[in-house]
């Protein structure tokens, strides 16, 4: 029930890059142009419950499982239709056994990521007011004396409790969970964005990053039971999930800071070798061999048609041998860049490593400059920070003269 915000830039070669086949995911629907998908987990999750629990049982068990994460397909929505509305492209939403993920193209501006935020539990919230609206008048008892009864029982879920009343207290956790201030919750991303209006982006995120860590630890304590409960795997899972989401976001906003404002044209290395449309695969291998790049721009013409990486080059040679072309292995899918584009809108991408590298040219039919690696803008960014840090070690110094 995150919201995950990956930044990506809006690329022609990729039209349909929010629809991109994935190996480990079946897509179920599409709503307002964003795929839905189910991750294989889910699917074995679905299986086993059926399973272990053949019969009327397990139909019910799998039939409130879908329920709920139709609740959770909802959730996801208004993140992405109110992210839509302020204009970012929502790559997919895809459903995990511990929730759904909404995957957001570009970095939310902080009073966007506030209210996108918020859409999710909000739909719960609607949900839930439905859900009670029904009880209060279809049903015996209305839902406050349901909540009560459950509560005085001591467990939100008994065998002969209604399937309204327990969509009616998923929906209130979903909003009570999800609501948490810890990153990359919901919650941690509303806390994120009200401080972010205040004292930057970056510090904000240390600190909902701090925040969302510390919280993880306490779940995870409460999740093995130390603190005198029963112990929960589930919880010591979404804690895990909490934890290093909080910790992957960080270092993500860390990466962002530090090449704020950095052009493409500032990481990309001038120095590197083509091929040639015709050229054979043992021609490539020697001129792998006789340096240390590993992607090879391929032309023709003038024009550059292609990219053959060392991996397609090694598939190649057990296939073919080293008297096939390079053109039958190279990939076609190319990412250009012109030198004054931000360099964060091509790596801090979820489809970063499928991308690289990244060819750089002057305009869209001009010459080719160069281009960007994932190893060379590593280094990049690694003494742009070493920079950094020296000249934060020269400030200190020179307040304290």
């Amino acid at each position: 029930m995150s919201l995950p915000v990956n930044t990506s830039p809006k690329n022609n070669n990729h039209p349909e890059e929010g629809d991109t086949n994935n190996s480990w995911s079946v897509r179920i629907a599409k709503v307002s142009g964003i795929p839905i998908r189910l991750h294989f987990t889910f699917i074995l999750l679905l299986a086993f419950i059926g399973i272990s629990g053949w019969g009327s049982t397990g139909l019910a068990q799998v039939g409130l499982l879908i329920g709920v994460f139709t609740c959770v397909v909802l959730h996801e929505l208004g993140h992405s239709l109110v992210a839509q509305r302020y204009g970012y492209v929502v790559r997919d939403i895809v459903l995990y056994p511990i929730g759904g993920v909404a995957s957001i193209e570009q970095t939310p501006r902080p009073r966007h990521e506030l209210w996108i935020a918020v859409a999710g539990p909000a739909v719960n919230v609607v949900i839930a007011a439905l859900i009670a609206l029904y009880m209060q008048f279809f049903t015996p008892d209305s839902a406050w004396e349901r909540l009560q009864a459950l509560t005085q029982q001591g467990r939100a879920v008994t065998t002969g409790t209604p399937i309204e009343t327990l969509l009616l207290v998923s929906n209130i956790s979903l909003v009570l969970f999800n609501m948490l201030p810890a990153f990359p919750m919901d919650g941690g991303r509303v806390l994120r964005a009200v401080l972010a209006i205040k004292i930057g982006r970056a510090k904000a995120t240390r600190i909902a990053a701090g925040i969302g860590q510390f919280i993880a630890l306490l779940l995870g304590l409460v999740g093995l039971g130390i603190l005198g409960n029963g112990a929960s795997p589930m919880l010591v899972i979404i804690a895990l999930f909490v934890y290093f989401g909080a910790g992957q976001e960080r270092a993500a906003e860390e990466s962002r800071d530090v090449m704020a404002d950095a052009p493409v044209g500032e990481a990309m290395m001038r120095d590197f070798a083509t091929l040639a449309h015709g050229d054979t695969l043992k021609h490539a291998a020697d001129v792998l061999l006789a340096g240390s790049q590993q992607d090879f721009p391929v032309v023709a013409g003038g024009e550059v048609v292609g990219i053959l990486s060392r991996t397609q080059l090694l598939r190649g040679l057990a296939r073919d041998g080293d008297s096939a072309y390079v053109a039958t292995f190279m990939d076609r899918d190319i990412t250009f860049a012109t030198p004054n584009e931000p360099l964060e809108d091509y790596l801090l991408s979820s489809h970063a490593l499928r991308r690289a590298p990244v060819l750089v040219r002057e305009n869209a039919n001009g010459e080719l400059l160069g281009m960007v690696t994932l190893e060379n803008a590593m280094e990049f960014l690694t003494l742009r920070q070493i920079a950094r840090l020296r000249e934060d070690s020269d400030s200190g110094d020179d307040r304290k003269r």
